[in-house]
């Protein structure tokens, strides 16, 4: 039976797997590095150490564009590229605050047809965006607050937006469906709790600023809830998560990763995890009723049992106090359904946590030549996500395990029959659906590479389940877009407002097209 993947190589190669593949990772990631730094020693015992790169802090370099290899190759340039690309957003500026807070938005990226003020001013917000992508609901913390969304983009973006003529309605649905993102560009969607009149003590260790958020009503015969950016007030803010999403060469629909808040023990603190993957019999998890949320958090409460968790208020059952701005007594409690993230076990990937540790191994290492106020290392990669196969980025594809995959079905079909590993595997009997059970994204049928049950807890807050949204390329893929900003074949009672497009793998587009049509 064929090898395939890290899943299959066991734990017991040790320090002879971690020198062996130091020499291939420098042909694949051109970033020098030492693989065993003697500061991580301890790590070369575990079956793939993934390190850090020493000049990466204090001030983080560019990430290089290279193409990284797809299995049976290691995943670790892809979290790397993650890290990378998340520590220049987040290397403090020269007003101290993270970069990417002065990057590009929707805003600044397109042309409105109604004129508005300058963002982050008294004359418009910069954050909102409060009901989340997919079932539009609305998280709301333990202190009754929404939290706010923000979306940036780097220059390479603004770049391609203006050569490829998308700034925009006309020129976004009229662009040509085949128009792919080059390598370099890089997007961004944060996450902010209100700390207003928090004691600062509290917060040390989140990366924070002062926003100007929209302004909020309920109407009172709908009761949905209205934001109007355009008469904003200001507010203290405080990151809990962070989507970082890059393009390299070849791989144009994007490496989606996203980053959380941890504590001191470099867990992450925003919300807990589940002990078990929720079992397709019960995608919500409504018959599991143990205790999910033992103490408090910022995004659960305390003694909420399994049941209970990852439930949204409707607008309806929503009290929203104007003058205060918040939901008294109210909240949502949400947990990570996917402890690993990964669809065939809890287990997060060792290249990530090999990676994470030695991240914060290097900050301890170079604290004393960090800017005052980096607050870069009490955040941590969850996961990431990406096309293990980028031949099949195609239009009006969903990029999912499933009956789409042209993989799990005609043996007899070229992407199946000259490929060694999958042929071997179905000559022995093992079929296509029984492996990606047993190896998810490791597997050689698997389109996705990287975690499959991939959620940011305070972004995709309510849609983690298997019934739901349980991986980014579920909603961002090639297809037709609806007027609630998710995929058509999803959201047959909205509005179709963009057709089938490679550009469609990014939400900044139909974001702003949303946006003009109120």
């Amino acid at each position: 039976m064929p090898t395939y993947g890290k899943r299959r190589w066991g734990s017991s190669l040790g320090l002879v797997l971690v020198t062996t593949v130091a020499t291939l990772w420098a042909c694949k990631d051109p970033t020098a590095f030492d693989a065993t730094p003697a500061s991580l020693a301890e790590e070369v015992s575990l079956p793939e150490n993934c390190p850090a790169t020493a000049d990466w802090l204090p001030a983080t370099p560019s990430l290089a564009q290279f193409t990284p290899m797809p299995h049976p190759e290691t995943e670790c340039p892809f979290y790397r590229g993650a890290w990378q690309s998340f520590l220049i957003a987040t290397e403090p500026n020269s007003k101290g605050e993270a970069a990417f807070i002065s990057y590009p938005t929707v805003d600044d990226l397109f042309v409105s047809k109604t004129p508005h003020g300058v963002r982050n001013t008294a004359q418009r917000a910069w954050l909102g965006d409060i009901k989340q992508a997919g079932g539009r609901q609305v998280l709301v913390d333990q202190n009754g607050h929404s939290i706010y969304y923000g979306i940036h983009a780097n220059q390479a973006f603004a770049d391609f937006v203006d050569a490829s003529g998308l700034k925009t309605v006309e020129g976004i649905t009229n662009a040509n469906p085949s128009l792919f993102f080059p390598a370099g560009v890089v997007e961004f969607k944060s996450a902010w709790q209100n700390i207003e009149g928090a004691a600062a003590s509290d917060y040390k260790s989140y990366i924070t600023t002062s926003a100007w958020v929209p302004h909020l009503r309920q109407d009172p015969t709908t009761h949905q809830i209205i934001e109007n950016k355009n008469a904003p007030h200001q507010i203290r803010v405080a990151l809990l998560a962070l989507h970082v999403v890059f393009t390299l060469p070849g791989h144009p629909e994007f490496i989606w990763a996203t980053f959380e808040h941890v504590d001191d023990a470099g867990e992450p603190d925003n919300t807990p995890a589940a002990s078990l993957n929720p079992p397709l019999t019960d995608p919500f998890n409504l018959k599991e009723t143990s205790v999910v949320c033992p103490k408090k958090s910022p995004l659960c409460k305390a003694g909420t049992t399994t049941n209970k968790g990852n439930q949204p208020l409707t607008d309806a059952e929503l009290h929203l106090d104007e003058a205060s701005q918040s939901f008294p007594g109210q909240q949502t409690s949400v947990y990570r359904m996917y402890p690993g993230s990964k669809s065939n076990g809890i287990e997060a990937d060792a290249a990530i946590g090999t990676l994470n540790r030695n991240v914060k191994a290097l900050f301890a290492e170079k604290s004393a030549t960090l800017k005052p106020g980096d607050k870069r290392g009490h955040y941590k990669l969850i996961g990431a996500t990406w096309m293990d196969k980028p031949a099949f980025f195609k239009l009006n594809s969903s990029f999912q395990n499933d009956r789409s995959n042209s993989l799990l079905t005609a043996a007899d079909r070229p992407e199946i029959s000259q490929n060694d590993e999958r042929s071997a595997l179905l000559a022995h009997g093992t079929s296509a659906t029984q492996d990606l059970l047993e190896n998810g994204g490791d597997s050689p049928f698997s389109l996705l590479a990287g975690e499959d049950r991939l959620s940011s807890t305070a972004m995709e807050s309510f849609t983690q389940s298997p019934a739901g949204f349980p991986n980014c390329f579920v909603c961002h893929n090639t297809q037709a877009i609806s007027a609630r900003g998710i995929p058509v074949d999803r959201d047959s009672s909205s509005l179709k407002i963009l057709g089938p497009k490679l550009i469609n793998i990014s939400h900044i587009f139909s974001q702003f097209v949303v946006e003009e049509s109120h």
